[in-house]
């Protein structure tokens, strides 16, 4: 074993061709790649034993960590080295067999440590709420009302006095009187027979005052024709009325 192996104290065994940290072989067994059940158990045990002497010549404290695995390789060195016996093997596979399950189960801590490291971390990856959220109370309300009252809630709302007060918007009319005015003024400049329209003064532009006008000037020429001052005509029942101021 090179003195690199001894680098940081971390153990390093070459196995078959595999050659790495013993973290990295569970790993490997994590990945199925290698089956820790078929590692043999003495070649496992020489690479640990010269770890051993190496690293108690540097700090027999660290070494003292190693030293109960150490003990237990040992021994079972020493038996497969020895003839075989049929008592003696089953002690040896036994041993071996709960070493292999002590790697397996490291190799299970070291899975589960990884995997809980990468759950979602409070503080980092989400935060709890900083204030607790007041939610009101729903309150039902339950009523019970004969109809007689309901009836008299009812005549109560609608009978109540209404105290608004109501406006009536402003409209612009043209009244009778300025148009019989306007008429008086206007019938001075013609002589012929003129449409009623035409007395409408040209400058209104709205069309409520437009058809206020021209009613209010229908009205002033039944009157002006009724006190001799103007005749009237309509050819059609459809065309404009006709007028003409009398001599």
């Amino acid at each position: 074993m090179s003195e690199n192996s001894l680098k940081n104290n971390i153990l390093e065994l070459k196995l078959e061709g595999f050659e790495g940290p013993i973290d990295l072989l569970l790993s490997l067994v994590k990945d199925q790649k290698v089956d820790i059940l078929k590692i043999k158990i003495l070649p496992l045990a020489e690479q640990y034993l010269e770890f051993l002497k190496k690293i108690i010549k540097k700090d027999i404290e660290i070494a003292a960590e190693y030293l109960v695995v150490g003990s237990i390789l040992a021994f079972i060195k020493s038996r497969e080295l020895l003839p075989k016996d049929e008592n003696e093997n089953d002690e040896i596979d036994d041993l071996s067999e709960k070493l292999k399950f002590q790697i397996l189960k490291l190799a299970e801590f070291q899975k589960l440590s990884k995997n809980l490291l990468l759950r979602k971390q409070l503080g980092i990856d989400f935060f709890k709420r900083g204030e607790c959220e007041i939610f009101s109370k729903k309150i039902k309300y339950k009523y019970e009302l004969s109809l007689y009252d309901l009836t008299k809630s009812y005549a109560k709302a609608i009978s109540h006095e209404d105290n608004s007060k109501m406006t009536i918007a402003y409209s612009k009319l043209f009244t009778v009187e300025k148009a019989l005015t306007n008429l008086k003024n206007s019938l001075s400049f013609f002589k012929d027979w003129n449409y009623l329209f035409t007395f409408l003064p040209k400058d209104i532009k709205d069309i409520l005052e437009m058809k206020s006008a021209y009613a209010s000037h229908f009205v002033a020429s039944l009157e002006l024709a009724k006190e001799g001052h103007v005749s009237l005509k309509q050819n059609s029942k459809i065309n404009d009325l006709q007028m003409i101021k009398n001599d």
